[in-house]
């Protein structure tokens, strides 16, 4: 068999599983159906990647995402908080030109003095809680006031 005839008993067959398939059809899509999803096809392709999903990001890019997640998550969890001693030689430079850090300083000292590491961490934990809770409780939002009619 030369090329011309595969191409065409190609051809042939195609066009009769077309016309067997297209009267089974309960439904018929409509005639705009191809364009409209060639047109979205091409919207999509011309969104930058940044406001894409994070996973269509390049891999620089998502390398550097998850890179700066991390040095965040390390930074809250292996970073001590400032110490009074610390809090005050910032605070004592301050001093000088506003006198009302004085009474902050007095403040974050007693503050801060008192209160043991586990506190502090325990603070870190609970705003990283309520920042990935609040985060969900967005993401929920959004999908219950976007969805479609139908689906509700």
């Amino acid at each position: 068999m030369n090329r011309d005839s595969v191409t065409d008993v190609q051809a042939a067959l195609e066009e009769r599983i077309t016309r067997m398939v297209a009267g089974t059809a309960e439904f018929k899509a409509p005639q705009d159906l191809a364009e409209r999803v060639l047109s979205g096809l091409e919207r999509r392709v011309k969104v930058p990647w940044w406001q894409r999903r994070v996973m269509e990001w390049p891999r620089l890019a998502q390398a550097g995402f998850a890179l700066t997640g991390i040095v965040t998550a390390v930074a809250l969890l292996l970073g001590r908080p400032a110490t009074p001693k610390t809090l005050g030689a910032i605070i004592a430079d301050l001093h000088t030109t506003l006198n009302v850090l004085s009474v902050f300083h007095r403040l974050t000292d007693t503050v801060a003095g008192s209160l043991p590491d586990d506190v502090w961490y325990g603070g870190m934990a609970l705003c990283a809680a309520a920042y990935v809770a609040l985060f969900f409780l967005i993401v929920f939002g959004y999908r219950m006031l976007q969805a479609p009619a139908a689906s509700r």
